[in-house]
């Protein structure tokens, strides 16, 4: 072949289209959970999600959400499930009824009709109306849960921030962690360190409990000044070192203007029942050769921050006693607590 006839071939060859090799099938396991996937969305939507009504206040507007208006019911102690199928019998009703906009009172009209339906009554509609005027108007709210640790506070604080509709929880062990990095100071470990004495231990107890303090000022500041709620929950929050703090929301509840809401709680567990938690937990910290010096300490520590409450001219923290048995019965009875102070603001305000 010469080397016309072989350029001749290739650029044959050039100008051909190359034929693309076969697509494979995808697996059928994949397949089987594209599947799976679409019917979970297809049962968690409803034909009514696609239409969109819009509630006015004044000459502002927005649209309705099911999810929103649920996280609201529920922080009025609305069940969770009922809070579910109430939002979605509310947008059917409207929807049925072709009204897609809507004016504020209207809505709430045709909200607590449909609460009623559900068997709640004036005191749960009263209770919404407050937490809705709670949110709109921004008013700050700090829930502190102190305790000793492995007691379950963190998942307390968790679920309580769900219910409320809050997003900000502040854990005092990241906090101390942080502070520790920065200063070079060491951490003791209450779990396996063997004081000389009770008095040692609580010693040693407040310094950390004074470094977390000035940890979290700027959050707590922050807080009660923009309005941005938030939990601080952990082991080193001593009652003692937030007086200041507890004592300017007790003066401004009488006010006509609310500058935040304080709800302290002291998070305390049985002897037995701790000794049960600690021994049972997934943590291997708590479970270890030295579990009992641990158990010890950390039972010293609850002692000592329970003993803030007999002290003189000592505003103490809400004592709770945490039931293993029904956690959330405990949820319950911090929900009330918080839900009958903010009440307890709100009438005041609205009295003066």
């Amino acid at each position: 072949m010469s080397l016309n006839e072989h350029d001749v071939v290739l650029s044959g060859l050039m100008d051909m289209e190359e034929t693309p090799p076969p697509t494979r099938p995808p697996p059928v396991s994949k397949a089987l959970n594209l599947q799976q996937t679409e019917v979970v969305a297809k049962r968690n939507q409803s034909k009514y999600d696609f239409v969109k009504v819009r509630v006015w206040v004044e000459d502002h507007v927005y649209v309705l959400s099911r999810y929103l208006l649920c996280r609201a019911l529920v922080s009025a102690k609305i069940n969770s499930r009922d809070a579910v199928q109430i939002s979605l019998d509310l947008k059917r009703t409207l929807v049925d009824l072709n009204v897609t906009d809507i004016g504020q009172e209207q809505f709430e009209d045709f909200l607590y009709k449909t609460m009623l339906v559900f068997g709640y009554g004036e005191p749960q509609i009263s209770c919404y109306r407050m937490m809705s005027s709670f949110h709109r108007n921004r008013v700050p709210l700090l829930i502190m849960l102190a305790g000793t640790a492995c007691i379950g506070k963190s998942t307390l604080a968790t679920k309580l921030a769900d219910r409320l509709n809050l997003s900000s929880v502040l854990q005092t062990d990241l906090i101390f962690e942080l502070m520790c990095n920065f200063s070079g100071q060491e951490k003791t470990s209450y779990i396996t360190t063997t004081f000389s004495s009770t008095d040692d231990l609580i010693g040693e107890y407040q310094k950390e409990c004074q470094v977390v303090r000035k940890g979290v000022e700027s959050d707590i500041n922050k807080c009660l000044k923009d309005g941005k709620s938030l939990i601080i929950e952990g082991f080193h929050i001593d009652p003692r070192l937030y007086q200041k703090t507890i004592s300017v929301s007790e003066k401004d509840s009488s006010a006509a203007t609310c500058s935040g809401i304080v709800v302290p709680f002291l998070l305390t567990l049985d002897e037995a029942d701790h000794h049960n938690f600690m021994t049972n937990s997934p943590d291997p910290r708590y479970r270890g050769d030295q579990s009992a010096i641990g158990f010890h300490n950390l039972q010293d520590v609850q002692k000592y921050l329970v003993s803030h409450s007999q002290e003189e001219a000592m505003l103490p923290f809400t004592e709770i006693r945490i039931d293993l048995h029904s956690f959330h019965g405990t949820l319950d009875h911090l929900h009330d607590v918080v839900l009958a102070r903010i009440k307890e603001v709100f009438v005041s305000i609205t009295s003066a």
